[in-house]
C-alpha cells in the first residue's frame, strides 16, 4: 500500500488564502496522512522526511490570473513563477528540501478571489475545495488540468 501525505497552506484569516488549510481540514482518507501546515508548512518538513511518502500533494491558494476557483496542477519547475499565499519562506525552499524523501510531489494551485482580512471563503473558492476534496477521494487528480 502507497504511502500518501497531503499538506495544505495557507492563512484562514484572509478569506480564499485558507483554501489550501480548508481542504487538509476537510479530507479524510485511510491512504493518506494529513496536515493543514497553515502559514508556516515548512515546520512540517521534518515530518515529511520521516513519513518518506511515495507521494506528498501540497494543496495552496496561488494567483494564476485564472478565474476565481479553478484548479491546476502547477508543475515544481514552475513553483517560482507564481505568488503562493502568505506563508513565510517560499515554498520552493520546503520543495527542495523534502523532494528526496518523496517519490513524487504535485502540487495543487487554487486560484482565489480574494486574500483581503476575512474568515470566510468565497463561493467558487468554496466549490472548487470540495471539488478537490471529491477528486482526491476518488484518486483522479489525473482530471485536473495542468498549468502551463
Amino acid at each position: 500500500m502507497s504511502k500518501n501525505f497531503l499538506l495544505g497552506i495557507g492563512n484562514s484569516l484572509r478569506t480564499d488564502d485558507g483554501a489550501g488549510s480548508f481542504v487538509a481540514q476537510h479530507f479524510q482518507h485511510h491512504n493518506w496522512r494529513v496536515i493543514d501546515g497553515q502559514t508556516a508548512p515548512e515546520n512540517y518538513a521534518s515530518v515529511i522526511k520521516k513519513f518518506r511518502p511515495d507521494l506528498l500533494i501540497i494543496i495552496d491558494a496561488v494567483e494564476m490570473n485564472l478565474r476565481a476557483g479553478t484548479i491546476r496542477l502547477i508543475p515544481l519547475e514552475k513553483i517560482a513563477s507564481f505568488q503562493f499565499s502568505t506563508h513565510y519562506l517560499p515554498l520552493s525552499y520546503l520543495v527542495e528540501y523534502v523532494a528526496p524523501y518523496c517519490s513524487n510531489i504535485i502540487l495543487i494551485g487554487i486560484q482565489p478571489l480574494s486574500t483581503e482580512l476575512g474568515e470566510n471563503l468565497s463561493e467558487p473558492v468554496l466549490k472548487a475545495c470540495y471539488l478537490l476534496i471529491d477528486l482526491l477521494q476518488d484518486n483522479r487528480l489525473s482530471s485536473i488540468p495542468i498549468l502551463t
